[in-house]
């Protein structure tokens, strides 16, 4: 393959899977972002996304049902898990271990119920285009379009709407919201369902593109954690706009080279960009930039 034409394909397979990765992204940026609350099992709930989307395909013959049910699930997973994490919510060294529990709970429940065998969903659509006369699948242009229209009315709802008010209210005022009528410990439940959704439907869409595996959910958590610190906690737009960054430099440095090597040359950046602007990420520069 041709430089231009590998440079193509990465630079197309980063924005797509950055996409995805950015509305993953945003569902930890509500609950670590705008709750304070570090949630390590936001990978794996994604990872039962993908799962259940295989479940549902391979028990209907229908991959966009899973489009709804993965989200649905997902969220009343992460409500439980909200709901047994509440009383330690306010100690940030508890909830890291407890979600970190959770986590685990989540990837031996996996084993339990779909084994350890790497499962394959096969693409949705099996029409392609021709990019420099290789196909390339239409399911995955529309997986990107479908993630970017779930992300504008994302912050649409956190933004422009009353829940979105209530959302950050009860995060940074928390006693003046019980006292004017909110309930702060169901708004908390609410945000854990909203990250948990976008992650169920996170790993719904990726479910056809990649190979299922119980360790998928861990794996993907350090990226996810890593382009919401980058992103700004709370910032959904610079979230989206790292998680590109990040795709896009980790695809078109696959093209060249591997996975691995792409995974290292992206991460090299992600370490290059804290060594060159570590007052940005520490929460100085940032802060004024937001005034």
């Amino acid at each position: 393959m041709e430089p231009l034409s590998q440079i193509s394909f990465g630079l197309l397979n980063g924005v797509i899977r950055g996409t995805i990765l950015a509305l993953l992204a945003s569902g930890l940026n509500v609950v670590f972002g705008l709750m304070k609350t570090v949630n390590v099992a936001h990978g794996s709930l994604y990872m039962v996304g993908a799962y259940l989307a295989w479940s549902v395909f391979a028990g209907t013959g229908s991959f966009w049902l899973s489009l709804v049910v993965s989200p649905l699930a997902v969220a009343a997973l992460a409500v439980a898990m909200g709901m047994v994490l509440r009383p330690i919510r306010d100690n940030s060294s508890l909830t890291i271990l407890g979600t970190f529990a959770a986590a685990l709970v989540f990837q031996g429940m996996t084993l339990v119920l779909w084994g350890g065998t790497p499962r394959r969903l096969p693409l949705p659509l099996g029409a392609s285009f021709s990019l420099f006369g290789t196909g390339y699948s239409y399911y995955r242009v529309l997986a990107a379009g479908l993630a970017g229209f779930v992300l504008l009315g994302f912050w649409l709802v956190t933004e422009k709407t009353r829940f979105g008010l209530t959302l950050r209210a009860s995060e940074e005022e928390p006693e003046l919201s019980t006292a004017i009528g909110i309930n702060v410990s169901s708004v908390y439940l609410l945000g854990f369902a909203l990250g948990g959704a976008l992650a169920g439907l996170s790993g719904s869409l990726i479910a056809p593109m990649v190979s299922l595996a119980p360790d998928m959910g861990l794996r993907v958590f350090a990226v996810v954690f890593l382009i919401v610190i980058l992103g700004g906690l709370g910032n959904i737009w610079n979230s989206v706009l790292a998680a590109l960054v990040f795709s896009v430099v980790r695809g078109i440095a696959t093209a060249f080279l591997d996975a691995t090597g792409g995974l290292i040359v992206s991460f090299s950046l992600v370490l290059l960009l804290i060594l060159v602007a570590p007052d940005y990420y520490t929460g100085g520069n940032r802060d004024a930039s937001q005034n």
